[in-house]
């Protein structure tokens, strides 16, 4: 997605010859005019990265990645966001050059050094993450895919991409509802997958493709990601294959049983550009794993108490988009999509916790099936005495059925065998919901650009009422029938400001709403362990932010402090009925969450950078004062990378440290230890170091965790029935090298 598209503009595949080109033409209609942009300030700056990105044949791969640049240095500016978002949003970006420098097994190794966000490992590629202090377990932090929302595996989602198939990953800390739903209330993660950079017009051809393979010794683990490119005659073709095993990965305590994991993927695009400024695509992509959880959400206590695997889980998805900037028009940028999603998880346990039983499960989560889409229009009002404004309006929204889980079950003592055949244990349900919403940025004066934008939402949650548990009250069951069918609307906004005090200085401010309106499986969640509660009423937040972004000609830094106000807080809680243990969500309290994020990289010389970042956390359950569970305090990584421009070869060190967590909820979790963990990486273009009949060929290696540190994050999920372990909570890998060959051809 672009975030402003103001002038009609060249496909953004075009050859090289026509860039200054297209950027003039972008520049000249902007949001700003060309005085200012010319006086080099802040909010100039600001500008020319909201303009629509411009891929360059010639400059890039097929991925889109920079040939040549990514053994080179980091340099001083962060990489920008390129999906629609608000001007006083905290964002970071991990571009595709980053990636490949540190050769991550998954994308939670990925987003683990992002600041905001911490990790909760519950294997070898599986987990979540806790963004602002919520896990994406507990839909507060949505996922999106190529700027669509990606539902239906919260437990699950970050599975399903290898590294390899990314282009990067954009990160929105803070309410995001405007844009992106009311479900958004921390944030949320945008994972933009490998896309067509090239012209497609002129003869058809085979443009570009290649292949990479890496190792990991933490697991044994083998990867690969093989792709090919062709285009001409106005269409574009970009297919690939990707693979990923690896065994238990080794801590210091020794392997981490049940941590393997094997996946694979295909994906293909097919682009066609009726003019330069006009695109429409079809995607399809298909995605099997297998994973087993150690630990964590889902495993814990672990080994050898528990043992729990998905068996396998895979996604099927499907989408058709469109694109188009239009020249002396009002909307002058138009984006739209349309996609299709399949779900389906097997999901077998072994559960020896009780001596001398073995209770062996399976439960096959069918779905869900979710359809949805989006349309964006971008104005850009001609300036005026005013100052200049740019309007960015539209309509979202998706519809999920979810069939009730089946499952059977056998269990097993020295002397008997009792076995349940399968059968369906909760209802079949659906929820919809669509949302329009309008973001304004003003510029008023020079000095001051000012933002204010509202989304309302409305939503549609049914059940069916079969089957139903003996076990529930009757009290209970009517309010479900009373609540089968439940429609409810939301408001949510947001207003902001940027200040440009100097010309490298702006300082900004904002205040948010967010609203969660509860899903299906929480509104009728029904299973042996677990009864529905369709009474559920909405979470509710407010978020206040402050901040400064500094924008220096080889240097960036950004801070951020932000206060978090939530009320009717959903949790699930423990409660015995008719005798039996269950769980149930509740609205079980009001919470605040206040913390500050800062990132920074700084080229020091041509060769040499700095770059690193911080985040601090502190969440509340003000009900009953006591922490709120599984929160970082203190969390930062610290970077320095050595690479001379034209050398062939880059070095970077990097140490990620955590404080120790003490303030804790001594019901839920276990303290735990401070560390700091370095490593080192380094890459070679092959093509320059030896011989340039290896065209552009390179190699990325890294020492992960050098001196073999033993740690936990501090958001691992632990089971307090249990003492600590290896396993609970669930321990990061140890020592890893990694090596990855990348060859474009």
């Amino acid at each position: 997605m672009t975030t402003c598209a103001c002038a009609p503009l060249a496909h953004p595949r075009a050859p090289h010859s026509t860039t200054a080109a297209r950027l003039l033409a972008g520049l000249s209609v902007s949001a700003l005019t060309i005085g200012w942009l010319a006086s080099g300030t802040a909010l100039a700056q600001t500008a020319v990265q909201q303009l629509p990105t411009v891929e360059v044949e010639g400059q890039g791969n097929s991925a889109g990645t920079s040939t040549g640049t990514s053994v080179g240095p980091i340099g001083g500016k962060m990489a920008q966001p390129k999906t629609v978002h608000q001007p006083t949003q905290s964002i970071t970006v991990v571009d595709r050059k980053e990636i490949e420098t540190t050769n991550p097994t998954s994308l939670l190794d990925i987003l683990q050094d992002v600041p905001g966000v911490s990790i909760a490992r519950s294997g070898g590629i599986g987990g979540q993450i806790y963004l602002r202090g919520f896990s994406s377990n507990n839909w507060r932090s949505p996922m999106y895919v190529d700027g669509d929302r990606f539902r239906g595996r919260n437990t699950l989602q970050l599975n399903y991409f290898a590294p390899e198939e990314l282009e990067r990953v954009e990160v929105i800390r803070g309410p995001a509802s405007v844009i992106y739903g009311s479900e958004a209330m921390t944030g949320l993660v945008n994972v933009i997958t490998r896309r067509p950079a090239v012209d497609p017009f002129g003869p058809w051809r085979i443009t570009h493709g290649g292949f990479s393979a890496g190792f990991s010794s933490v697991d044994k683990g083998f990867s690969t990601y093989d792709w090919a490119q062709a285009a001409g005659q106005g269409f574009d073709v970009l297919g690939g294959v990707s693979y990923r095993k690896g065994g238990n990965y080794d801590t210091p305590m020794g392997p981490a049983l049940n941590s393997d994991y094997e996946s694979i993927g295909g994906n293909l695009r097919v682009g066609w550009s009726p003019t330069r400024n006009q695109r429409f695509e079809l995607a399809l992509r298909s995605y099997w794993e297998e994973d087993g959880r150690a630990g964590g959400v889902g495993g814990a206590p672990g080994w050898p108490y528990m043992n729990v695997r998905q068996q396998p889980n895979q996604v099927q998805m499907a989408k058709l988009s469109y694109s188009g900037d239009f020249a002396d028009q009002l909307v002058q940028h138009v984006e739209a999509s349309f996609y299709a999603n399949y779900f389906d998880t097997k999901l077998a346990t072994v559960n020896t916790a009780t001596k001398g039983v073995v209770a062996s499960s399976v439960s096959h989560v069918m779905g869900p099936t979710v359809i949805g889409g989006r349309a964006l229009g971008v104005i850009p009002w001609e300036p005026g005495p005013w100052g200049t404004l740019k309007t960015t309006f539209g309509l979202d929204g998706f519809q999920e059925w979810r069939p009730g889980s089946s499952s059977w079950s056998v269990r097993q003592t020295a002397t008997t065998t009792t076995i349940t055949p399968e059968s369906q244990n909760g209802p079949d349900n659906a929820q919809a919901n669509v949302g329009a919403f309008m973001l304004h940025e003003w510029t008023p004066l020079k000095l001051l650009t000012l933002s204010a934008g509202g989304r309302f939402d409305w939503f549609n949650t049914t059940s069916e009422l079969w089957p139903l548990q003996s076990t529930i009250k009757p009290a209970a069951i009517a309010a479900l029938r009373a609540n089968s069918d439940v429609t409810a609307t939301a408001p949510t906004g947001s207003i902001g400001a940027v200040v440009h005090v100097l010309p490298m200085l702006d300082l900004l401010a904002s205040v948010g709403t967010s609203y969660r309106y509860p899903t299906n499986s929480e509104l009728f969640a029904i299973s042996a362990t677990a009864i529905p509660n369709p009474e559920l009423k909405p979470e509710k937040g407010v978020t206040v932010e402050g901040g400064f972004r500094l924008n220096f000609s080889n240097a960036t830094v950004k801070v951020t402090a932000f206060d978090s106000r939530y009320t009717d807080f959903l949790q699930t809680v423990a409660l015995t009925v008719n005798g039996a243990a269950f769980t149930q969500t509740r609205n079980v309290a009001n919470a605040t969450v206040q913390g500050v994020e800062a990132e920074w990289r700084w080229q020091m010389t041509r060769a040499f950078n700095l770059s690193g970042n911080v985040a601090q956390l502190r969440a509340t359950n003000t009900d009953t004062d006591q922490p709120l569970p599984y929160i970082a305090p203190w969390k930062g990584r610290v970077a320095a990378q050595f690479a001379e421009p034209g050398s062939g070869w880059s070095v970077m060190a990097a140490v990620d440290w955590a404080a120790a967590k003490t303030r804790i909820d001594a019901a839920q979790e276990y303290p735990t230890a401070a560390y700091a963990v370095p490593s080192i990486y380094a890459s070679f273009d092959l093509g320059t170091l030896i011989s340039r009949d290896l065209g552009d060929t390179k190699l990325h290696l890294g020492l992960q965790n050098i001196f073999d540190k033993a740690y936990v994050s501090a958001s691992t999920f632990v089971n307090k029935s249990y003492p600590e372990s290896m396993y609970n909570p669930l321990l990061e890998p140890g020592r890893n090298f990694t090596a990855r060959l990348v060859h474009t051809f």
